[in-house]
């Protein structure tokens, strides 16, 4: 009788471990995967070298498409998508050579939920106040309500100021009424009284490659 409580405590034992070692070594493969990335570059230099063939290289050619994309003043462009139908890592891309694809004259993003981060971690949504922080100083940016308004116009020498050929683009959108005293073709300070009453946050941003 002893003998057969000894067996059937080892068969048990036996039992208890082939069931604990799968959960184990899924807990242990769990944790040997990556983390998903939860921020994406968008700056001069990870995209300094960019071409057609890296891009597919990098991503997978199943991530990527080719999409004629409304423009200001009626026009439209061709540009090439990253990520089309993830908001969060859509990344758009213009090619001063379309057919070659071998240099990007600019990369934006405009999606609320996009994860790419900017020099400086300039990210859509942040405030005009942030970004003037991070620039160290105003700028000046196109008055709101036509098709460029809201775009920076000069970084006024401050940390976006165009480097190496390629400099930061940001653009703007109100919140609340810009007014007259915020719209317009006319540059606008981003620290006057008019602007920071719009309470702009940043709606697009990216970089532009060409000279300095």
């Amino acid at each position: 009788m002893k003998s057969w409580k000894w067996g059937a405590a080892a068969l048990l034992a036996l039992m208890a471990a082939a069931c604990n070692e799968p959960a184990a070594t899924t807990a242990q493969e769990q944790q040997a995967q990556p983390e998903p990335a939860q921020t994406l570059a968008l700056t001069c230099e990870a995209f300094a070298n960019l071409t057609g063939a890296s891009l597919t290289a990098t991503y997978g050619a199943e991530n990527i498409t080719t999409q004629t994309l409304p423009g200001p003043e009626g026009e439209s462009y061709t540009a090439t998508v990253l990520f089309p139908s993830d908001p969060m890592r859509t990344l758009e891309i213009v090619w001063a050579d379309p057919d070659a694809q071998l240099h990007p004259a600019s990369i934006s993003v405009s999606q609320a939920a996009s994860i790419w981060i900017g020099a400086h971690d300039l990210s859509i949504g942040d405030t005009i106040a942030d970004v003037e922080d991070a620039n160290g100083r105003p700028f000046q940016l196109w008055g709101f309500g036509w098709d460029y308004g809201g775009w920076v116009s000069d970084w006024k020498g401050g940390a976006f100021a165009p480097a190496s050929r390629c400099h930061t683009r940001v653009r703007f959108d109100p919140r609340t009424d810009p007014g007259i005293g915020a719209s317009g073709d006319g540059e606008f300070s981003s620290n006057e009284p008019a602007i920071r009453a719009a309470d702009p946050v940043v709606s697009e941003l990216g970089v532009m490659f060409g000279a300095e």
